[in-house]
């Protein structure tokens, strides 16, 4: 909205709460209510003030006073627009209610401030003002609206990001997928809602979040909990986080127990590198874990752990053995 637009609002609101705006307007101020819930809440919060404020009537106002209060103004321009409340008391009450009017809109409605980040081919991350810190796994979109005046936030995400949140914690968060809502109580969780995947899976890192939709209560994780929707069946579930979810971000792995075609899985997606199996290994277990190597080091040590033969054509790399032992 532009300022010419947020101004015109305000002077027929200041009508309409008056008692002089025209049958026009007044079918103007009823149209812009309608449009969303945030306007008739500040069109009542408007009206209560209004009411509670007892502007002074034609018989108690003090005509001297008034004027020395509104003199300034009217000389600097700003009350002769707003010369339709004559007589004088009511450029007074005018003037006192726009005010309150203005107040009320940049508190109320003005919007706050929007960031747009893609991805593309590689991770990407960004701190927001209040040290929030999103990472991005590739092929990914975030669209932020941040309102320091309300402290709140919004991240709508197409794509996979680990949320950070600052250490002061004073902006209430939600993340949008979708048509599903994750609305942090804690400090790091990880959202993965791609579009054309057939789920959206949110991990819990460090203090809880709330997994839910607009029409339904969803459900509370905590810490080390991951919480999955199914887009098919539209039912949520839980189960165990995967820590090496946030590997995208910090190459960083732990495996244990895990079979190797998860572990080969895992370190593809993070190094844009196709791992195949061969000769039946693929359910073989191992425990161990890697931070932030390269993937030649990664590969060199599952090759020794486990006795791998590798072998890399072209853009895909091929695991070999005969088996567990």
């Amino acid at each position: 909205m532009s300022e010419q637009e947020r101004e015109h609002i305000e002077e027929l609101v200041v009508k309409y709460l008056l008692g002089e705006a025209s049958a026009q307007e007044q079918e103007l101020v009823d149209d812009w209510r309608g449009k969303s819930a945030e306007n008739q809440r500040f069109l009542e919060d408007s009206q209560l003030i209004y009411e509670k404020a007892q502007l002074p009537s034609e018989h108690t106002f003090d005509p001297a006073k008034a004027w020395a209060k509104v003199a300034p103004q009217l000389s600097a321009g700003k009350a002769k627009q707003r010369s339709l409340f004559s007589p004088l008391w009511k450029v007074a009450a005018g003037l006192a209610l726009l005010a309150v009017v203005s107040y009320l809109f940049y508190w109320n409605l003005a919007p706050g401030d929007e960031y747009v980040y893609l991805s593309e081919n590689e991770v990407l991350t960004q701190t927001l003002p209040d040290q929030t810190e999103i990472s991005m796994n590739k092929a990914s979109e975030v669209k932020v609206d941040y309102n320091a005046r309300k402290k709140t936030g919004t991240i709508q995400l197409k794509g996979e990001a680990t949320i950070s949140i600052g250490k002061e914690k004073e902006v209430q968060w939600t993340v949008e997928a979708e048509n599903l809502l994750v609305r942090d109580i804690g400090t790091v969780f990880h959202v993965k809602a791609y579009p054309d995947g057939s789920q959206v899976e949110v991990s819990v890192l460090e203090g809880a979040v709330q997994f839910y939709s607009k029409t339904e209560s969803g459900i509370l994780l905590q810490a080390g909990e991951k919480g999955i929707y199914d887009k098919a069946s539209g039912s949520y579930s839980k189960t165990v986080a995967d820590t090496n979810v946030v590997a995208f971000k910090t190459r960083s792995f732990q495996f244990a127990e895990e079979n190797l075609q998860t572990v080969a899985d895992r370190i593809s997606e993070v190094y844009g590198k196709k791992i195949t199996l061969l000769g039946g290994i693929e359910s073989c277990k191992i425990t161990v874990e890697f931070n932030e190597e390269e993937l030649d080091t990664i590969l060199a040590i599952l090759s020794e752990t486990m006795g791998l033969e590798v072998d890399e054509k072209d853009d895909e790399i091929i695991l070999s053995g005969e088996g567990c032992f």
